[in-house]
């Protein structure tokens, strides 16, 4: 992908990381989009970092729920 390769000359990018980490959501690689939005918010802005945090939250939820189904167990994971 492009955006790694950018990534690569730009670690520190936190909207390049941002951009990379919601491509790799959209192509439902939860976990890979877990690590480059929680690095991403590291080096954002407060402000953007808390805009952030709700949604990565979530996708770890996703990112269990899709294992939790590669396991071979039916329904929704629910948490207490």
């Amino acid at each position: 992908m492009a955006s790694e390769r950018l990534l690569i000359l730009q670690p520190h990018n936190w909207a390049l990381r941002r951009d990379h980490g919601m491509m790799l959501y959209y192509n439902r690689e939860y976990g890979k989009a877990v690590q480059e939005l929680s690095i991403c918010m590291a080096f954002a802005p407060e402000e953007e970092a808390e805009i952030l945090e709700p949604f990565v939250e979530k996708l770890h939820l996703m990112r269990l729920e899709s294992s939790w189904k590669s396991l071979g167990h039916a329904g929704r994971l629910t948490v207490p």
